[in-house]
Formats: structure tokens, C-alpha cells, sequence
């Protein structure tokens, strides 16, 4: 930041932060996060809401522990989610056959029909937050940011992170 005297005034000049990838991803995250709610206001479902909803509507009977790895949260977090889910009737909680200390974790009809409802919606969302990109783009993008988790993501369904945080490389 550079400061300037201006006819007694101060006035400042502010230059940008360099094209660091962090920042850039980081600001993406935001726009990104910012699309959902514009494009959900009425759904009141958060991206992280939507996220454990997505992944229970394609695995069955998981217990937190195994959602928290999916969606790369860390298990308090994912205990909260779920309670608010579950408040809300789009998730069930059942106790293990195979282990009574342990909870298994179903979608409910009405989450099911809340991710009908909104598919629409959400695909609309990301393709808006693609748009300056031609296919050919969006598809490199989606390489390249496949191949950026990879190499910091534990590899293979055995490795998955005790921590969303964990590094794989």
C-alpha cells in the first residue's frame, strides 16, 4: 500500500495481492459459496448441508466417522451438521446392528426430495461459476484441480484423512 498526499488530504493507493494460488483459491471459494446462496436463498441448505446430503444419498448406513472423511471435515463439525439435519427430518440416525456404540446415518425421503428439488438449482450454480470458461476450459480447470488434490490427498479408500487437513504427499 502506498500513501499519497493529495491537496492536503491523504489519499491511498491500493495495489492487489499478488496471483498467488492460495488467495485465488481461496477468493474462488468465496464466489463459489456466494452462487450457492444466491442461486438456494429459499432452500435454506448450506453448501456443507448439501455436501453430507449428496453423500448419503449415494452410500447407505455410514456412521460419522466415515461422512466426516468424505467431506473432508473434521468430526465435531460433521456431528453438528448432522444434528441440525436430522432436526430438520433429512437424515436418520439408527443404532448399528453390527455395533451398538456406533450410529448409522440414512437419508430421509424428505432429504431426497430437498436434492430433487434443488439439482436444477445447483447445476445452474456451478455452470454460472464456470461461465468465462469455453468446454474445452472447464475441462482442463477440472483436470487441474483434480490433479492438485490428488497429489495433497491420501490415496485410496483405506488412506482416507483423520483430519481434513491431512496431506497424502
Amino acid at each position: 500500500m502506498t500513501l499519497h498526499k493529495t491537496r492536503g488530504r491523504r489519499s491511498m493507493t491500493i495495489r492487489k495481492l499478488p496471483d498467488q494460488p492460495g488467495f485465488m483459491i481461496r477468493r474462488l471459494q468465496q464466489v463459489a459459496i456466494s452462487l450457492f446462496h444466491e442461486t438456494l436463498e429459499t432452500a435454506e441448505i448450506t453448501p456443507v448441508q448439501y455436501t453430507i446430503l449428496q453423500i448419503l444419498a449415494q452410500n447407505r448406513q455410514l456412521d460419522q466417522t466415515a461422512i466426516a472423511a468424505l467431506a473432508y471435515l473434521d468430526a465435531s463439525t460433521t456431528g453438528d451438521v448432522l444434528r441440525r439435519l436430522e432436526k430438520r427430518g433429512l437424515v436418520c440416525r439408527t443404532v448399528k446392528e453390527t455395533d451398538r456404540r456406533s450410529k448409522a446415518v440414512d437419508i430421509t425421503e424428505d432429504g431426497n426430495s430437498l436434492l430433487s428439488r434443488i439439482r436444477g438449482r445447483i447445476v445452474e450454480s456451478q455452470n454460472y461459476l464456470l461461465k468465462p470458461l469455453d468446454e474445452g476450459e472447464k475441462s482442463n480447470f477440472l483436470d487441474y484441480i483434480s490433479r492438485i488434490l490428488a497429489f495433497h490427498e491420501p490415496q485410496g479408500e483405506a488412506d482416507y484423512p483423520t483430519s481434513p487437513w491431512q496431506r497424502g504427499a
